[in-house]
């Protein structure tokens, strides 16, 4: 008769693989999904995810890649607090909903903003990996959030997506303590930062069309 423990530790972490199940009592995954572990039975988790708590099921412990958490209540009552910077938490939030887009995209046959997106999830995916990492000074660290936090809004804006407001650091602003005023110029200079990198991005497809065409014209001579 298997026997399941109840998990003292190893009670938060992130799917690093998809995984598809194939039984009743499977818990399918996603890539980026955090999973709130309940018990553990050689090599295999009991628990649910925390996009369908109500969902519970068996997944592979190597499919997880446990972090830092705060656990409060008991039984029924247990919850987890993450550790994890917020930075991250938005950057699996923001995967999770550009993957949706970006297959609908696919079946869309849209394929120039199909690899747009592409390339901007393996950015950020990239990016979270370094911060997760924990090995970065700084410095770099400050400089990569900025990276990051740019490419969220830029792809939220070509995505037309909700635009997130935040600081000068990048923080998401918090509308209950921000005042009207402020939340509006945050809104307004994130929106031409954008805009300004937008108007960038046709020059230089622009120019790179017009050199292209020089080239086709000199070969055809």
């Amino acid at each position: 008769m298997t026997r399941w423990v109840p998990s003292k530790r190893e009670k938060y972490g992130v799917a690093i693989y998809n995984y598809d199940s194939r039984e009743e009592v499977d818990l399918p995954l996603q890539i980026g999904d955090t999973v709130h572990i309940l018990e553990t039975y050689e090599g295999w988790y009991r628990g649910s995810t925390h996009r369908r708590k109500a969902k519970k099921g068996i997944f592979p412990a190597s499919y997880i890649q446990l972090k830092e958490a705060t656990v409060e209540g008991k039984g029924l009552h247990e919850t987890v607090i993450p550790n994890e910077l917020p930075l991250v938490q938005e950057v699996t939030t923001t995967l999770r909903e550009w993957s949706s887009i970006w297959r609908q995209l696919y079946v869309n046959d849209s394929r120039e903003m199909f690899n747009r997106v592409r390339r901007m999830m393996y950015d950020l995916i990239e990016w979270r990996s370094q911060i997760l990492s924990g090995t970065l000074p700084q410095d770099e660290l400050k400089e990569l959030k900025q990276k990051v936090t740019a490419k969220i809004d830029y792809g939220n804006r070509i995505l037309d997506l909700d635009l997130v407001v935040r600081d000068e650091d990048g923080n998401i602003l918090d509308p209950d303590q921000t005042s009207t005023i402020s939340l509006f110029r945050a809104h307004e200079m994130a929106l031409k930062r954008i805009e300004e990198r937008i108007e960038e991005e046709k020059v230089i497809k622009l120019n790179s069309q017009l050199q292209l065409n020089r080239c086709k014209s000199f070969t055809s001579e």
